[in-house]
């Protein structure tokens, strides 16, 4: 199991100092850049020797995955995805729940129709550049759509693409009061968010949803590659601690 942190690319020589097998990096930081300021992104990393393996934040809080025609979500990814590609990265997260949010007079069944759409335009796009889509779920507070592992693992099998597949994120396991145990029963789980449930910090201390959280991933067969997307006041003090937590 790897174990990466989600960062910046100018942090990419210290996430490898500290110890991270990798770097999840923010995909609209990534797309918003202007040519010059993404090859610097591009040279800071590749200089660090740190894999760019994921990222997260595929979309823009102004892009309307409610609304907005494909044309405009193909444009985004047309001119984000070779970034990622070029940075390493081999799985996208989509989260975007500001993206995804149902307005409260569109019929669930309607949005559901048009996240499915979006979903098989980004996969179109990832497989097209060598890359495939995790669908995370998130919390309610966080979003009206996808909101629990059994969901999110329902609706990427509807989409039905073969570069759509599952992501499971403790913090909002946690926040949703879902089983862990659901991680049992799932299939095409690519990737794993990880943080303390308290504060959304980088789990330092043991902690028993957490561990229970980890222990369903070992049983399940799980061997991929585990985030930490969280806060952290000192990087230097709680790296070995969490990833000691982590690895063990």
């Amino acid at each position: 199991m790897k174990i990466g942190l989600c960062a910046g690319p100018e942090q990419a020589a210290r996430v490898k100092r500290l110890g991270f097998d990798y770097l999840e990096v923010n995909a609209t930081e990534i797309g918003r850049m202007e040519d010059a300021a993404f090859e610097v992104a591009l040279c800071d990393v590749q200089a660090s020797g740190l894999p760019v393996l994921r990222s997260n934040c595929l979309f823009p809080g102004e892009i309307n995955l409610m609304a907005d025609s494909g044309d405009v979500i193909d444009r985004w990814l047309q001119r984000t995805m070779p970034r990622l590609r070029r940075l390493g990265v081999e799985t996208a997260v989509f989260g975007s729940g500001r993206s995804r949010q149902r307005p409260e007079t569109m019929p669930y069944p309607m949005a559901l129709r048009r996240l499915l759409q979006a979903a098989r335009i980004t996969g179109d796009c990832a497989r097209a550049n060598g890359l495939r889509i995790a669908m995370e779920p998130l919390n309610p507070g966080e979003t009206n759509m996808l909101n629990t592992l059994a969901e999110t693992a329902a609706f990427a099998a509807a989409a039905d693409h073969p570069a759509v597949g599952l992501l499971a994120d403790y913090y909002h396991v946690a926040k949703g009061g879902e089983p862990v145990y659901d991680l049992l029963r799932l299939t095409g789980l690519w990737h794993v968010h990880v943080a303390a449930a308290a504060g959304r910090v980088w789990p330092v201390e043991p902690e028993d949803g957490l561990t229970r959280f980890l222990q369903a991933l070992k049983q399940s067969g799980y061997d991929g590659t585990v985030s930490v997307e969280a806060n952290s006041s000192d990087w230097e003090a709680d790296a070995p601690r969490t990833l000691h937590l982590l690895r063990g």
